[in-house]
């Protein structure tokens, strides 16, 4: 009898211990709602459920994970242990987590498509892949292009007798004198100038007049003479009424919304992406062309590379398969799931989708080929940029600015001071 126990026991034993090998590695990927909530992350969250269908050995929790403070909410989580394995986030983020040690490097991958020729190597857009490079050591994958652009209603714009887009700031502040002189009760131009509003405008301007915050030698410029003119700018813009006195309140939302409901004649922001039925306006909009500053030799556009990255130290082979896959089948983000962005990916590029709407390929035959890097004049994500874009320094110059200051020498100084303690913290 007793022989009888120990083998139930055993056999007992050797089913919950195959049971447990079985079970597949669980990962928590966090993923940033890179379109309208309710949509995008419905898109990202079937992605997911497709890839664990997929295969039985890694199971994949989806969580969707909103802008609002993500800065601080990835800071925290990742510095407590309470990270995720893998994760989309903000540009600069795998790079700052990287300079702490908290990521692991991407580079078994490539040496994986090395070794196996895999044509992706030769997909990915020029430039891309060098933009996560961290001592010779590639720390993220992008996967999407973000960039900023000016949607307009050209039934407005014909209206108004402007027969030819602006190429340079000049040209851009005469069109918004004409549209506010022939449309009295219409915005000409609306924006976000929350925090990250404000932080994108600045980074289009700096972009846009052949500037940054930093030198390519990574020394603070903020104080340089090429950004005091984008502030100019702006308060020019401002003081003629030619955007809102709210605008520092505005989040992107609320910016798109007043342009959606034909309040304004142009927006800023993300690519606008219209589904409506009876009331659309498809037809009567398109994308501006890109600008150049007073200080630049040619029209240049801000983009951001957006990556993928690994943050586990448990199970680092199973989130390379899982990053592998999410890169490589990740059109349907665009096509179901309305990302407003670029694909990395040259293959994807040439799907019908971006070939039939006017605004996509706007962007990807228009807009795309004067994209410059964020960190610009630096190619690549340095360390400091994570803390010098995530606390929006150059956001927080142009809101004084839109609050109504004017001492722009003064203003530019205090956030100098941060860019100095920021490339100080990261030496």
């Amino acid at each position: 009898m007793k022989k009888l126990v120990c083998l139930l026991l055993v056999c007992t034993l050797l089913a919950v211990s195959a049971a447990a090998l079985a079970e597949p590695v669980k990962l928590v990927f966090w993923d940033m709602i890179w379109g309208s909530a309710g949509v995008y992350d419905k898109a990202g969250e079937a992605l997911v459920a497709e890839f664990n269908a997929s295969q039985d050995e890694i199971e994949v929790e989806y969580q969707a994970v909103p802008w609002d403070n993500y800065y601080q909410v990835f800071l925290t989580a990742i510095t407590s242990g309470a990270g995720p394995d893998v994760a989309t986030a903000g540009s600069q983020t795998p790079m700052q987590f990287a300079s702490m040690g908290e990521i692991q490097p991407l580079d078994a991958l490539l040496e994986k498509w090395e070794a196996e020729n895999d044509p992706i190597l030769d997909d990915f857009l020029p430039g891309f892949l060098e933009t996560n490079l961290l001592d010779g050591h590639t720390i993220a994958l992008p996967w999407n292009a973000d960039t900023r652009v000016f949607t307009y209603r050209t039934d407005l714009f014909e209206e108004a007798g402007i027969t030819e887009l602006p190429t340079t700031w000049d040209g851009l502040r005469d069109a918004l004198r004409k549209l506010k002189e022939t449309f009295p009760d219409i915005i000409p131009l609306v924006t976000a100038g929350d925090s990250g509003g404000a932080q994108n405008i600045m980074m289009w301007l700096t972009v846009s007049n052949d500037v940054g915050p930093i030198t390519a030698d990574y020394e603070a410029n903020m104080t340089s003479p090429q950004i005091r003119e984008c502030l100019e700018f702006v308060a020019s813009l401002m003081d003629e009424g030619l955007i809102p006195e709210a605008t520092v309140s505005y989040k992107d939302a609320d910016a798109q919304r007043l342009f959606m409901a034909g309040e304004a004649a142009i927006f800023y922001g993300g690519p606008v992406k219209l589904f409506w039925s009876e009331e659309s306006i498809s037809d009567k909009i398109d994308v501006m062309d890109p600008m150049q500053g007073p200080s630049a030799e040619k029209p240049q556009t801000v983009y951001w590379a957006n990556s993928i990255a690994s943050y586990t130290k448990e199970h680092p082979q199973e989130a390379l398969t899982f990053i592998e896959w999410w890169v490589k089948n990740s059109l349907t983000l665009f096509t179901d799931g309305q990302v407003g962005k670029v694909p990395v990916l040259a293959s994807q590029l040439e799907d019908p989708f971006f070939k039939s709407n006017v605004l996509d390929r706007a962007l990807t035959e228009k807009i795309a080929p004067t994209f410059v890097h964020a960190t610009y004049p630096v190619l690549n994500f340095y360390p400091a940029f994570g803390q010098i874009n995530g606390e929006r320094y150059l956001g927080l110059a142009l809101q004084e600015v839109l609050t109504g200051r004017r001492d722009f020498d003064a203003i530019l100084a205090e956030q100098n001071e941060n860019v100095i303690n920021a490339l100080e913290l990261q030496q």
